[in-house]
């Protein structure tokens, strides 16, 4: 049954939208009428919009935050920019979220539970709008919100940009490996069988390596999908992801790393949370939730406990082993100073940066790793095949 999007206004003039089903335009007109609405405007649109390239990604939620921000801003009220958003956003799938929102606007329902409906609003997004609802600073919230997201999205970016070139090196480098094992040295071994000559260890050892890639490769390519497949399934259970964030916090280096990336994450929702007015036991509640690493979430629930116990925060994170105590320190200052947000904002930037440089570092020393670790395969590959080529032709080494 087609789903149209309408505008109607009631009796006592007020003007609504709203989706509904119907089989045609003209049993929609019915309906309204029977309803006492006078139809202004009847469009068709789908039940689902959007596929996979339709998707809605942190960065059309940060586009979508910026122009709500900025409709605002130019003195619209929020269920007409709404109404302005739906139906002028880039993505369709982002145009139909929009247009539920405005629909439950017009309902009655606030913002923040009309976001809560739409998975692409994660919770830190939600209970920020709520807190500004609270206080009447929505503006301001939605303004500290783009900022946020601006901030996670410059952060993700740099780290996916410095892993660009080792993928790029170590794919460019396997194809090479494979062109060479797959095509290459079948050819140089049919010479090799026809000359019916002894072959040095080397060259054998390759020419076997090569027909078994040769006649195999569907099953090691095969067992690797698989491989990946069962350990994505394992990762998506609980008792897989607590491993898996457990290994995290064991292994020399990742550790390391780990617990930079999650004191940046924690401290900048946090930081954030609390400077939008959401009540401190929430907010660490909601960035336990961001840390995305399940042992550390359970080691900072003590903190809501503390602060419930009126302990403050500073003691509890120093307990909770997983801050330095530089971090406790400053947090204990903050809260005397009554300026806890912005501290968070300093030590999420302090570590963002760290985390920026150590997985800097961690490349620049992989890089050269990966060059030596190809050069000697390939060099394998080249020196079997000139040993084989001088013992036929009897050429001295």
């Amino acid at each position: 049954m087609p789903l149209y999007v309408y505008e109607a206004v009631d009796p006592s003039g007020r003007k609504i939208r709203e989706r509904s089903s119907h089989t045609d335009e003209a049993s929609l007109r019915a309906y309204l009428k029977e309803k006492g609405l006078m139809p202004l405007t009847i469009r068709p649109t789908e039940a689902r919009e959007g596929g996979f390239f339709e998707r809605v990604a942190m960065k059309d939620l940060l586009v979508f935050t910026q122009e709500l921000g900025n409709l605002l801003d130019a003195g619209l009220p929020i269920d007409r920019a709404l109404y302005v958003l739906s139906e002028h956003a880039e993505k369709k799938a982002m145009r139909s979220i929009v247009a539920d929102i405005y629909i439950d606007i017009q309902k009655g329902n606030t913002l923040s539970l009309s976001l809560s409906k739409h998975k692409v609003f994660p919770r830190v997004y939600v209970n920020m709008v709520k807190a500004g609802e609270s206080g009447g600073i929505i503006e301001t919230v939605i303004k500290r919100l783009a900022i946020f997201l601006q901030a996670s999205i410059a952060f993700r970016e740099e780290i996916v940009s410095a892993m660009i070139y080792p993928i790029l090196l170590t794919t460019v480098g396997g194809l090479a490996i494979a062109v060479l094992m797959l095509y290459v040295i079948p050819n140089f071994a049919k010479i090799f069988t026809d000359m019916g000559q002894a072959l040095p260890l080397p060259t054998l050892i390759l020419i076997k390596s090569s027909n078994a890639l040769g006649a195999y490769w569907w099953l090691i390519l095969g067992g690797l999908l698989l491989a990946v497949l069962a350990v994505r399934g394992y990762i998506k259970t609980a008792e897989g992801r607590t491993y898996i964030d457990t290994m995290k916090l064991r292994i020399p280096g990742i550790r390391t790393l780990n617990m930079k990336l999650v004191i940046a994450r924690f401290s900048r929702t946090f930081g954030t949370l609390l400077q939008s007015g959401v009540p401190i036991i929430e907010a660490i509640r909601i960035s336990r939730d961001v840390v995305d690493n399940d042992p550390v979430s359970k080691q900072l629930a003590a903190l809501e406990e503390g602060v419930s116990k009126g302990r403050g925060l500073a003691l509890p994170l120093k307990e909770s082993g997983i801050f330095p105590g530089i971090v406790s320190q400053m947090v204990a200052v903050g809260e005397e100073a009554g300026r806890l947000e912005e501290t968070f904002m300093l030590i999420a930037e302090r570590f963002e940066a760290e985390t920026k440089s150590l997985i800097k570092r961690f490349i620049s020393l992989f890089e050269p790793a990966l060059i030596l670790l190809m050069g000697l395969v390939v060099g394998f590959i080249v020196i079997a095949m000139l040993v084989g080529i001088f013992s036929i032709n009897d050429i001295p080494l």
